[in-house]
């Protein structure tokens, strides 16, 4: 089994939304089945809890804020009881997710907090107490339990934060906001941090930075905003070339990643991911979705991100296999992508062209088609389907109006699709086959092809749009395919 990634969110100054990056991008790796430890190291200025408090258990919230977490655990090891830390979390269960979140809080919010905490000198911890030998130790543990660990640490340069972005790091998300002293002064950590692993006696792999910019308002102030997506670029393209693939530019990654400001999610601690969704490209849960996806991912294929970013976050949601999910994958073997196609049987002529383009890519082994005209209508049919989609990859809706009409398809099939979609364990994309209105049925947040939307119906001559939907699904099956066997 794999170790798991120690990813510490970083950000120079606050009021960036690192925890709230943080805590969306934690929520969306759980769903998708990652097994995933966050720990509240902003000790001065602890909140991580407040955005999981609907989703802890407890008899009150009381109760809640008086969770033994890290400062309790630190004590109790400069103590001599040598704790275990698996007696310092707190369980966390989000709706549709296999299992739940652990959180480990900043510690017991009671009076006598701030003095417990102010009593951690973290220099004579480390020479006296040895606490580098101690949170060495820990680090290995969380790797071998978790697929990721993500550590908030307290902003600027301080003792704690050359903890969480020197010691226990393997990737940095770095936060910042559209002033240069936010960007330059996150740099500067940044430096500093690479430089001080040096002199770790710890083995340490290259630190790798995501850079983010947050609160990024495009909408109104549009030609600012590209001003300042340039000396982004130009700043940060030394961080983007440690990671990138060749053909990646600093500017492409920088619009797939920067987070917009969106004032109803200003107020109070939410997770917009669980709460509203992250279909729609214009809301700030569809960015901490290509964030989940490139944490996921550690930061590989980045030149699938900035050709099909749709494609690069199906390939991370389905990183890692799930176990006891909402489905079961039975009888799949090999490495071809199940493509399931469903459709209207008065579309039956698109079907076949639409089969007909992806022959090749079929050939080729990279799919497998199944549509559910190839068993007749009959005692075993509804199984069949059942079975089929719980097997597949990809799902091809072929739209019109026939196919919305369908009585099966919105009583049972889309209901069970878009479940399967939400959840992670399947791609859902519609195909536009001849024009119907759309908009208000389930499908209006998934992304359409062909691209631009327009019905395959309409074009002068449909192998042109027939021919660019399977080079999509071409796309897609080869970063599944890839992404599998990185996972294997």
């Amino acid at each position: 089994m794999p170790e798991g990634t120690v990813v510490t969110f970083y950000s120079y100054k606050g009021g960036v939304g690192r925890t709230l990056a943080l805590a969306n991008i934690g929520a969306l790796l759980t769903r998708w089945g990652f097994k995933v430890l966050c720990v509240d190291w902003d000790l001065e200025a602890p909140g991580l809890h407040l955005y999981f408090e609907r989703w802890v258990h407890s008899d009150s919230t009381s109760e809640q804020t008086l969770r033994s977490g890290l400062t309790e655990l630190i004590h109790d090891y400069v103590d001599g009881k040598q704790p275990k830390w698996t007696d310092f979390l707190t369980e966390v269960r989000f709706p549709h997710a296999v299992q739940p979140m652990k959180l480990m809080t900043a510690g017991k919010l009671d009076k006598s907090y701030v003095e417990r905490m102010q009593g951690l000198d973290w220099k004579d911890l480390y020479e006296k107490h040895e606490l580098g030998n101690f949170l060495e130790k820990l680090r290995s543990e969380w790797k071998e339990a978790f697929d990721f660990v993500f550590i908030d640490s307290r902003t600027g340069i301080t003792d704690i934060g050359g903890i969480c972005t020197v010691q226990l790091p393997d990737l940095m998300v770095l936060l910042f906001t559209a002033n240069l002293q936010s960007l330059r002064g996150s740099l500067d950590v940044v430096t500093r941090a690479k430089e001080a692993r040096k002199s770790l006696p710890f083995d340490r792999a290259k630190l790798l930075v995501l850079p983010v910019a947050t609160r990024f308002e495009m909408r109104v102030e549009y030609q600012l905003a590209q001003e300042w997506l340039k000396t982004f670029a130009n700043e940060l393209r030394e961080i983007y070339a440690e990671w990138t693939h060749k053909d990646v530019t600093a500017e492409e990654l920088l619009n797939h990643t920067r987070v917009p400001y969106l004032p109803f999610w200003s107020f109070g601690e939410k997770l917009p991911v669980i709460e509203k969704g992250t279909d729609d490209p214009d809301d700030i849960g569809f960015s901490f979705e290509t964030l989940a996806a490139l944490v996921a991912q550690r930061f590989s294929y980045s030149d699938v991100l900035a050709t099909n970013r749709d494609s690069f976050v199906a390939a991370a949601r389905r990183a890692q296999p799930l176990n006891g999910g909402i489905r079961k994958r039975s009888g799949k073997s090999g490495k071809a992508i199940k493509v399931f196609i469903s459709y209207s049987g008065k579309d039956e002529a698109y079907l076949h062209q639409l089969e007909t383009h992806l022959k090749p890519i079929e050939r080729q082994g990279l799919i497998e088609i199944w549509d559910y005209y190839q068993n007749a209508p009959g005692e075993s049919w509804h199984y069949e389907v059942e079975r089929n989609m719980d097997e597949a990859d990809v799902v091809l809706l072929l739209i019109s109006a026939d196919f919305l009409a369908l009585d099966f398809m919105y009583d049972i099939e889309m209901r069970r699709i878009l479940q399967l979609h939400q959840s992670g364990q399947i791609v859902v994309i519609p195909v536009l086959l001849r024009p119907v209105s759309w908009k208000g049925s389930p499908i209006e947040n998934l992304q359409m092809l062909p691209e631009g939307g327009k019905p395959v119906a309409t074009w002068p001559n449909a192998d042109e749009p027939l021919a660019q939907i399977a080079q999509k699904i071409q796309e897609l099956a080869v970063t599944l395919t890839r992404s599998k066997s990185h996972s294997q």
